[in-house]
């Protein structure tokens, strides 16, 4: 579940972040990438550090510490307007690719090590097929989320109202509720237990599965 929510913060920001950019503050689609390249810098100077940790005190504080760095982000996000200066875009931006580094590989590699070894071939394929399915739930959930807010803000706002401040309001309840998401993933981090580990010596361990092993 936690790799769910990651995922939901990575695409969410990914989606909505480059939609505001582009349609509220203007930009094109080539300033918009140059605006969202931070955060993948940030997220690749993060991995390698979390990957040296992780072998040391484990998925539990990595994974804790990106998320409350994300969900912060998010929040700060949360409240932007039609004033707020690119450079605090960027800022939260690249916070939220850093908690991404710290947190997704770990979290990651956490769920293959609590998988007996005879069924990580299994597990991979799983649990990436069910990654790809939650990111199109969000992504379809936030954007309709999003389109919902901006037509109530711009019904209760009246006639005379800046339509744009309905627009951007609506982007800060979808920021809020995807920092909302990620802070309800930090308190689970909480509940996170260092993998047993796989004995050597179990019998059948290194036995092919022979369900695994049907039309070779």
């Amino acid at each position: 579940m936690l790799t769910w929510i990651v995922q939901l913060a990575l695409f969410g920001a990914m989606l909505i972040v480059p939609l505001y950019l582009q349609g509220v503050m203007r930009y094109s689609a080539l300033e918009t990438g140059w605006i969202l390249m931070p955060q993948a810098l940030c997220a690749g100077l993060a991995m390698p550090i979390s990957g040296r940790l992780f072998d040391k005190i484990g998925a539990r504080p990595l994974a804790f510490a990106g998320l409350t760095v994300i969900s912060v982000s998010l929040f700060v996000l949360s409240g932007i307007s039609v004033d707020t200066p690119l450079w605090k875009i960027i800022l939260c931006v690249c916070f939220i690719g850093l908690g991404m580094g710290f947190s997704m590989m770990p979290l990651n590699t956490h769920v293959l090590n609590s998988a007996p070894r005879r069924l990580v071939s299994r597990v991979t394929p799983l649990t990436t097929a069910a990654q790809q399915v939650v990111v199109s739930f969000a992504v379809a959930g936030l954007t309709g989320y999003l389109t919902s807010r901006i037509a109530a803000h711009a019904a209760g706002a009246g006639a005379d109202a800046n339509p744009l401040g309905a627009v951007v309001a609506g982007y800060g309840d979808t920021f809020f509720l995807s920092a909302c998401i990620v802070a309800a993933g930090v308190a689970l981090t909480l509940l996170l237990r260092k993998p047993k580990q796989q004995t050597e010596g179990t019998p059948g361990a290194d036995k092919p599965d022979p369900a695994m092993m049907a039309g070779h």
